[in-house]
């Protein structure tokens, strides 16, 4: 039967009427549960991608990849709906820009993510990590999530960013409201308390800045101009909405890996030239964010009419387990050389993507060089969240010998 606000131009037989989030959450495993979607059409129709929106869901890496690398075609522009959420007319920058613009904004951002910065840092990144393994190691177990994965790259970003690292509690509450509340108050609220706290940083950094990252922003120019206050709000309310989940999340995902299998933990051990393959493989295996992009014309994609102003959703995990472009893709297989989608691609691939790189396989180096036969405790299991914009893990208890 034909299902309600279903706009005309999509064919019936691509409609799928479910909830996306919930439909991922159904399993044990949600990357398994999201990957039942490819025994069914490569693109659909779903009526709820979450926060009460409908669009397309390419089911395939291919897709997904050519929907990453055709700005002129799906735009990123206003796609985090924020600016409306915040009653401000400037943009998240620089991904609610399509090119050329945001190929101006790249030029100030990627030198200050670059991977010469992360080797500057990578000292202090050290220092985190093992200062927060020395907090739980001599207990001989531990809460992986509360303990560790959310507090270290908390930790590394606020003093990337020259936040008082004393604020991380209140910093993540309102991250993880605005992203996972499906209360549009709710969310609106905690948008603003956020905006509010960076406008009263941004003047203050700019009188004494306190990091390399602040001092970037203010010595940068867009077309032989200082950024404005503006430009500078956009960027650190990206940074800062972008930064405080998605590493924490994937860091879940692979320690949970690890914890279920003590061949792989004690082959790095032996081979420790292996942890790039290994963080590679498991950033294919374990993409956690969910983007998006919005159709800038009529058009007929892959055979499928699409309208001007029509929602793409792009759940990367999705593409990160596709049989079609990897061999049994729900077998992990460190041996792979595989293409990732964790930072997405094209013009908008993601700016801090050195540095997730280097804190994952620094959090692997440190973990199995401390701890032997890392396990989940006997009668105990790990919980997750699904969501429309990351896929975490909740709580994973560890033990070790």
């Amino acid at each position: 039967m034909p299902q309600p606000n279903v706009p005309s131009h999509v064919p019936q037989e691509l409609v799928w009427a479910h909830d996306f989030v919930a439909f991922c959450a159904e399993l044990e495993d949600p990357f398994v549960a999201a990957a039942r979607l490819h025994q069914g059409p490569d693109l659909i129709w779903g009526t709820d991608v979450g926060y009460g929106r409908s669009g397309w869901i390419p089911t395939r890496y291919a897709l997904q990849e050519e929907v990453f690398m055709s700005p002129e075609r799906f735009s990123s522009e206003g796609i985090m709906g924020l600016g409306e959420m915040l009653g401000v007319d400037w943009p998240m920058i620089p991904i609610e820009f399509d090119p050329p613009r945001h190929t101006l904004y790249r030029q100030v951002l990627n030198p200050l993510f670059s991977p010469r910065m992360v080797n500057s840092i990578e000292a202090s990144i050290r220092a985190t990590c093992d200062m927060l393994i020395d907090q739980f190691a001599a207990q001989g177990r531990c809460d992986y999530i509360a303990d560790f994965a959310i507090k270290f790259p908390t930790y590394v970003f606020l003093a990337f960013m020259g936040l008082p690292r004393d604020m991380a509690p209140q910093f993540l509450e309102w991250d993880h409201t605005l992203w996972r509340s499906e209360d549009v108050a709710v969310r609106t609220q905690c948008a603003r308390a956020i905006l509010h706290y960076l406008e009263s940083f941004v003047e203050e950094q700019r009188r004494r800045p306190s990091s390399d990252f602040m001092q970037g922003l203010f010595a940068g120019s867009v077309e032989g101009r200082p950024l404005t206050t503006e430009e500078i709000l956009g960027i650190c309310y990206l940074v800062y909405t972008a930064g405080l989940d998605t590493v924490y999340s994937s860091l879940g995902w692979h320690m949970r890996h690890l914890a279920e299998t003590p061949a792989l933990q004690q082959r790095l051990r032996v081979r420790p030239d292996d942890f790039p393959r290994a963080a590679n493989e498991f950033l294919r295996a374990f993409c956690v964010v969910s983007g998006a992009r919005m159709v800038t014309q009529d058009i007929e994609f892959h055979g499928v009419p699409m309208r001007r102003g029509d929602l793409v959703c792009l759940p990367t995990y999705l593409a990160a387990r596709d049989p079609q472009a990897f061999d049994d893709p729900h077998r992990i297989d460190i041996d792979r050389q595989p293409r990732i989608m964790a930072f997405g691609t094209g013009h908008h691939a993601c700016v801090g993507m050195h540095l997730a790189r280097r804190e994952i396989r620094i959090v692997l180096e440190a973990m199995l060089s401390r701890f032997d036969n890392i396990r989940i405790p006997e009668g105990e299991s790990y919980r997750y969240h699904s969501g429309a914009a990351v896929v975490g893990v909740d709580y994973l208890p560890l033990t070790w010998d």
